[in-house]
């Protein structure tokens, strides 16, 4: 059966492992999808030409990530990589709202790769901790693979974390950003309503709330090393991008991807 749907990850299979793995991986390759178009913005006018040149290779890896997982949910559901990344409604998108707003300027840009780069992180090793590796030992191969290019990725905001930190300037931007961003980095940590418990059918070995709690504690370790200040957020107050909610930003990067595609044009997912 060919799912168009991708909300009904359910009709397309009856094996929960299955059914949980799509609506990780269809998450995840939303988020880098939305997230290598949007580091795209990006080239030609990044700080410094050494950081043109990175961030463009973020951009790139992340794109290259989401065509892959789109090919592997596309798998599953008997759909395909065209429609999943180009041809879904803007609310059948499962990405988190940290990754669809324009940057606002670097700083922005930083505290939210660096947000990202960490919660995805976490997000892979909580996979690759689970049942993935004794069901496709393929994939749970690549997935390493991307696991250690978002450790790589998230250095690199480190980086400049350090790097901001002694500039007035730029530390008052930062601390700007963190608490603008804050609540939606949260956000990273819930799932698509109504589907089959991640945890019970073996896709994450930590609960997503454990996952945040592990992304907290990470972040505000190296936060507070470089002087800057945490918020408290209550996680009953996070966005709900998972379901399908987005902001304006999102559906005009999404009609503008399509537009180039439909342009012949040849991009990665």
């Amino acid at each position: 059966m060919t799912v168009t749907d991708v909300t009904d990850i359910g009709d397309a299979t009856t094996d929960e492992f299955e059914q949980a793995l799509a609506r990780a991986l269809l998450e995840a390759a939303d988020d880098d999808h939305v997230m290598g178009n949007r580091l795209s913005d990006w080239t030609g006018v990044a700080p410094t030409v050494e950081e043109d040149v990175s961030v463009s290779n973020i951009a790139q890896d992340e794109l290259g990530h989401a065509e892959t997982l789109y090919e592997e949910v596309a798998d599953i559901l008997g759909s395909s990589l065209d429609h999943l990344a180009y041809q879904r409604a803007p609310d059948e998108y499962r990405n988190v709202q940290l990754v669809e707003r324009e940057f606002s300027d670097w700083a922005d840009t930083v505290v939210r790769q660096y947000f990202y780069d960490v919660a995805d992180d976490i997000r892979l090793a909580a996979i690759l901790d689970g049942d993935l590796s004794e069901r496709d030992e393929s994939l749970a191969g690549y997935l390493e693979k991307v696991d250690e290019e978002e450790e790589f990725h998230a250095e690199h905001g480190e980086v400049w974390l350090e790097t901001l930190a002694d500039e007035e300037d730029g530390s008052e931007k930062i601390q700007r950003a963190i608490e603008e961003n804050w609540v939606d980095a949260l956000a990273f940590f819930e799932t698509t309503p109504d589907g089959v418990d991640p945890v019970e059918a073996g896709v994450y070995a930590q609960s997503l709330a454990a996952q945040r709690e592990q992304f907290v504690e990470t972040v505000t370790d190296i936060l507070t090393t470089y002087g800057y200040d945490v918020p408290e957020t209550d996680v009953e107050d996070i966005g709900a991008g998972r379901a399908g909610k987005h902001t304006e930003d999102h559906d005009a990067l999404l009609a503008e991807t399509r537009e180039v595609r439909e342009q012949g044009i040849d991009v990665p997912a």
